[in-house]
This record gives C-alpha cells, structure tokens and sequence, in this order.
C-alpha cells in the first residue's frame, strides 16, 4: 500500500497489458495450464457477462503479483482510474474485442463502495475459478494468467484500410502509386519504417524467415536492437535495416557498423530516403567511395526504389497483407499507437482507392 492506495492493482495491469501486446505482437505460450486450471479460465473466458470475463483476467494476474492474496475478498482499489477502467480504457485502445468495450467493470459487478463483505467464493459468477486459484500454486497462477491474456488478444479485431482488391485493381503501376503516397505521408518515419517491415514480413515469410521490428527510436545508438527490422531464422538473427527519412543518418555510419560489430552480422542495410539524388550515393562508384572506408558490408538503398522493387516482386494478395500489416504495426501502442498518424495513413489508402 502507498498513500491509502493497493499499488499491486496497478502492478497487475501493467503486466496484463505487457502480456497483451507481446501477444498481439505474434508471441507464443510457453506453457499451458493444467486442464483443471485451462476448465476453469475457459468458463470465465465464455462467461455471458463481458464484465466477469475481464474481472476473471484482471483476478488472474492479481493473484500472480499479491500472493497472499486469499483469492476471496475482492482485491482494494480495484475500481478507478487504476484498476478496472484503465484496464478496460487500454483493452478498447488496443482494439480487443473479448471484453466488448466495457468501461468499468467493477462498477458493473457492483463492487462499489467498502467491498470488504464480498466473497468471490460466494459468488456463483466467480466460485469455481477463485476456488481454482486459490488452490493453485503460483507458477500454475502464471500459466492460467498468461492463458487467458491470450485469449483476449486472439480477440483483436482491427478493420482493415485496404479491402480485398483483387489483382485487376492493384497492378504493379496502381501498387507503386499506392506505396509511394504513402512514403510521401508525414509521420516522423513511422509509416515508412512501418510499410518496409510489412513488405519484408511478407515476403521473407515464403521462406521461413521472421522479421520483427521495434518503435521508431529504438535502434538507436544505446539500445538493445540490432536495427529498425531485424530478420531472424530459426531464431538465429542474420540480418538488420536501418529505415530512415533524416537527412543526417551518413553522420551514423560508425554506429551502424558498431551494430554489426556487435551482432556479428555480415551484412547492413539502410534504406533511406532521397538515396539517388545524393552526390556521395547516387553513382554506384560514388556509393562504394562512401562506405568502404568502414570496412564493412553496407548496403544504401533508395526507399522508393525499395517499394518498387517489391511492388513487383509480390502478388496482389501479399501487396494487400503488406498495406494492412504496416496499419497493425502502426496500431500497436509498442510500436506507435497514434491516432494521427494512423488517421494519415488510413486517409492515404482512402485516397488511392479513390482514384484507382
């Protein structure tokens, strides 16, 4: 307790929503419960009320963070800005559907006021799975908690900016004047490192690749990652990219090669904007005069010519999952999450429909 207030409460939303978005991110379980303990979230989970299947969750990773808990009386200060509305306020930002866009549901369960009296045990909406806590030990809590978190995050549903156009509509002439307006569309280099990481997460898919990619600061210098994108096989990374629209990413080439350096990588791409306009980069000799003197393997790849390039390279259905894929990274509150820029990026697709 700190100032009157359960801090545990807020300790547990954080990891609920932690949880979430590693989830919707494409993360995997990697235990599951007992199948008393996977019975009992799964009544919880196809509950009819929307509100006791987001208080079952929130119970859930309560008693993974407080456990002295007794899994009976209803946890202080689960009502309010940090307890169930934040929670359910962040569910329907995240665009999970599950909890059906309830906005407090200890309110709604009518945990008002002093709670002391209340008894989950008691409660026929709560007595089996409180009892199912309270005799699990709390590494079976974790795998419970986790369980139903993905749950929820299976239930993501975001509409799509692109519908299903076929090959007829999105020809490689019309997908290049697509991409390029949405290059063009100013975001602080979100939708461009967004739409380059969608375009590689489809194509190196064919091949058994993954590709993950990180917010928009966070290759830099003194971060943990190898790249804006990096490129995994078999969980083994063997390639990163820089995306850029700055003008000074030629001061960084020491850190890039710092980066491979440190990641043992053969190989650095940066795709940059304005590449064939650029005295040092514009002529293949001109290029290999910059980057020699590191010593390394650079690549410098001009953004449009990139979208180009793949513009061909990808079916009509693959371009599509590329321009809704970059709308879900843009989505993603640990990727971006803003409404501007997604409003901007859905305006753009809006307008190339219109014209095409």
């Amino acid at each position: 307790m700190a100032n009157g207030r359960n801090l545990s409460v807020g300790v547990a939303v954080d990891q609920i929503l932690q949880k979430l978005d590693a989830f919707t991110d494409g993360g995997t379980l990697s235990v599951t419960p007992s199948s008393d303990g996977r019975r009992a979230a799964d009544e919880q989970l196809n509950h009819a009320s929307n509100s006791v299947r987001l208080a079952s969750l929130f119970l859930a990773f309560y008693s993974t963070v407080d456990t002295s808990w007794d899994c009976d009386s209803v946890p202080t200060g689960i009502r309010g800005k940090w307890g169930d509305k934040r929670l359910a306020n962040e569910f329907t930002q995240r665009n999970i559907t599950l909890h059906n866009s309830i906005t407090a549901f200890g309110e709604n369960l009518g945990w008002k006021g002093n709670v002391g009296a209340a008894r989950l045990k008691r409660d026929k909406r709560f007595e089996r799975f409180a009892k199912t806590l309270a005799a699990t030990p709390p590494n079976e809590r974790i795998a419970i908690a986790d369980y139903m978190v993905s749950r929820f995050a299976q239930s993501q549903r975001i509409v799509e900016p692109l519908p299903p156009v076929g090959a007829g509509v999105l020809t490689y002439g019309r997908a290049r004047v697509l991409f390029e307006g949405l290059i063009n569309i100013p975001s602080e280099g979100n939708i461009q490192q967004f739409l380059i990481a969608a375009m590689l997460w489809v194509h190196r898919r064919r091949f058994g690749f993954e590709i993950k990619t990180h917010h928009v600061h966070a290759s830099d210098k003194f971060d943990t990652t190898a790249g804006d994108i990096e490129e995994f096989h078999n969980g083994t990374l063997t390639r990163a990219y820089e995306v850029t629209v700055r003008p000074d990413w030629k001061n960084r080439i020491s850190d890039f090669r710092a980066k491979m350096d440190e990641y043992d990588l053969s190989k650095y791409v940066i795709i940059a904007s304005d590449v064939g306009n650029d005295p040092d980069l514009a002529m293949p000799a001109d290029m290999l005069r910059f980057v020699e003197p590191y010593g390394r393997d650079i690549a410098v790849i001009d953004i449009l010519d990139f979208v180009s390039v793949f513009a061909a390279e990808l079916t009509a259905i693959e371009l599509r999952e590329a321009v809704n894929k970059t709308y879900a990274f843009l989505s993603s509150p640990k990727l971006c999450g803003r409404p501007d820029i997604m409003d901007r990026y859905r305006e753009g697709v809006e307008r190339w429909l219109d014209a095409a």
